[in-house]
């Protein structure tokens, strides 16, 4: 059994065209001996259980050949067991229909070994630029799906459109010098949009590089700074915690939250600038800062006030809310400190992942754009070819003045 898919020449165009391709073939097919009754049309079934009579039919032998649309047949016809061939007979414009169609032979119950798959294109007619067309989609989906994490871009298909009309407009003028034209055009267009995307590369390789090389002088100057505060860290779990004050240490964990809430309220208060040490929690200097804030509507001047652990590798601010109690406070500090040996380990991360692609990146610094040659070559061609059409078009120019001229003196005798 064999399909033919085509969406146009239908029967329905015997009405506006006078010719029909479907009918025509049909016939053609009779003529040479194939009996009537073996040939079907998919639009003549279009109820679900004339289309499971048709199925049956093919499957059983007792039809062979099913001419139809990729609407019509594309999808839900099982009619593969006896199924050897397939033929487009004309130019789908979506790549989904040709996978529709393949994907009624393409498929589990066929009884065949082997299937073959037909495509027909007329010379000097545009269906060679369509299917040109269909495989450049084909390419994009294919390069898009695949997953290849490699790919660093996906050439862009959407420009192509001005160099396929072109391609059209070349195949229907019998120029062979415009077909060559509209092809190096096509092939033009596409090498400068890869060296566009090189050189593109190009720039973002660099920044990465000094992006790299940022964090690795960063990581190289904070790690020794938080090791330098792991080493003074002091415990305080359980028993161990004490606020370490002039006045004397406080050992009870709310007590020391609260002492330390109430000096920063004052300061807030009394809306003095200003940098007080407060004690010590852990071996770190716990310190309330106030600095100026902004104007009330009342013109009262205000500061800002925070509180910080003053650490080796940078403030460590502790946040204060309105419902801040002091046991909650002690415990924000505390969870502060053991947040030193995360610091470490993000710095040191930082810094591993950093030496590690920047050997990848500086190999690609510097590359020269692989397909220049061939985009100088292609330049060059077009140019020569343009010059020549130019030349032909002024010499065409030229002779036609000649003519007129020659037919103004004519008349004028």
């Amino acid at each position: 059994m064999q399909m033919i898919f085509s969406d146009l020449g239908t029967e329905s165009a015997m009405e506006t065209r006078g010719f029909s391709a479907y009918t025509w073939i049909r016939d053609e097919l009779i003529r040479m001996g194939v009996p009537r009754a073996e040939i079907a049309f998919m639009q003549h079934y279009k109820k679900s259980a004339a289309k499971q009579k048709l199925f049956g039919d093919l499957n059983a032998g007792r039809k062979r050949i099913l001419i139809g649309s990729t609407a019509t047949m594309g999808t839900g016809v099982n009619a593969q067991q006896r199924l050897k061939a397939l033929h487009h007979l004309d130019v789908p414009w979506l790549v989904s229909d040709i996978i529709q169609r393949e994907g009624r032979i393409e498929r589990q119950g066929n009884q065949h070994e082997e299937i073959e798959l037909y495509a027909y294109a007329q010379q000097g007619s545009v269906d060679a630029t369509n299917w040109q067309l269909l495989e450049r989609k084909q390419r994009f989906i294919g390069l898009a799906m695949s997953g290849d994490r490699s790919i660093r871009r996906i050439e862009d298909i959407g420009g192509e459109g001005g160099n396929q009309f072109a391609m059209a407009k070349a195949l229907a003028s019998g120029d062979a010098r415009l077909m060559q034209k509209a092809g190096l055009e096509a092939d033009l267009a596409r090498l400068e949009r890869l060296a566009a995307a090189h050189y593109d590369d190009q720039f973002a390789v660099k920044r990465a590089i000094e992006r790299a090389e940022r964090e690795i002088a960063g990581a190289d100057r904070l790690i020794p700074l938080i090791e330098a505060d792991l080493a003074v860290r002091q415990p305080t779990r359980g028993e161990a915690f004490a606020l370490c004050r002039e006045k004397g240490n406080v050992t009870e964990r709310e007590k020391a939250g609260s002492w330390l809430l109430s000096q920063v309220r004052m300061a807030a208060k009394n809306g003095e600038e200003g940098k007080w040490t407060l004690g010590q929690i852990g071996g770190f200097a716990v310190v309330c800062e106030a600095e100026p804030g902004w104007i009330r509507r009342s013109d009262k001047r205000t500061v800002d006030v925070t509180l910080f652990l003053e650490a080796r590798s940078g403030r460590i601010t502790v946040t204060i809310e309105e419902d801040t109690k002091g046991l909650g406070l002690v415990s924000r500090i505390e969870h502060a400190l053991l947040r030193l040996d995360d610091a470490l380990r993000d710095a040191i991360r930082t810094r591993e992942e950093a030496e590690r692609r920047l050997p990848s990146y500086q190999s690609r610094l510097g590359l020269p754009f692989a397909e220049q040659a061939m985009l100088d070559e292609k330049r060059a061609e077009l140019k020569a070819l343009e010059d020549d059409l130019a030349a032909t078009s002024t010499e065409e120019e030229a002779a036609n003045d000649d003519g007129q001229d020659k037919e103004k003196e004519e008349t004028a005798a």
